[in-house]
């Protein structure tokens, strides 16, 4: 099976030397370096028995590479033009399934931005309902629920 996420990295910039060499030599062959400023991150298309696997063992890669992984784009919170990006539906409709204007109604509630006007949702909550309501393939909810999995294991054990 074929998995894509996104990994935040540290510890370089687009000015570091061999930052690229080193990935790919670690085993990141499946990543495109992106830099937002000079935050780097990687979107992978890995190929895994699972997405748990296929994340572990890029963060693996990342690590063996000399660099820390500081997130994983999948584990956490969208706002609706972010979700309509990684699911690949447009805004439109995710907005009207939202407001409960058109689908079969539940699309998740919003987690924050409430006050601010700019409302951000669970991306495990959001996949699991695209899938559950076949708007998307399984695969995009795996990959989040992984996601999360992985996130929370980690944060449990570096508190």
């Amino acid at each position: 099976m074929n998995y894509q996420f996104t990994l935040n990295v540290s510890g370089a910039t687009p000015e570091t030397e061999d930052f690229e060499d080193k990935l790919f030599e670690a085993g990141c062959d499946d990543a495109l370096v992106c830099f937002y400023g000079s935050n780097p991150y990687l979107e992978f298309d890995r190929e895994a028995d699972s997405a748990y696997k296929a994340i572990t063992s890029a963060i693996a890669d990342v690590q063996e590479a000399g660099y820390q992984v500081v997130s994983i784009e999948e584990a956490g919170q969208v706002t609706l033009s972010g979700a309509a990006h990684h699911s690949q539906i447009s805004k439109q409709a995710l907005n009207n399934y939202a407001r409960g204007k058109r689908g079969p109604g539940g699309f998740p509630a919003p987690c924050y931005g409430l006050q601010t006007g700019t409302p951000l949702y669970s991306w495990l909550a959001i996949t699991d309902w695209l899938v559950r309501n076949g708007k998307a393939g399984a695969a995009l909810a795996e990959v989040a629920g992984a996601a999360v999995q992985i996130e929370t294991t980690f944060h449990d054990s570096v508190a």
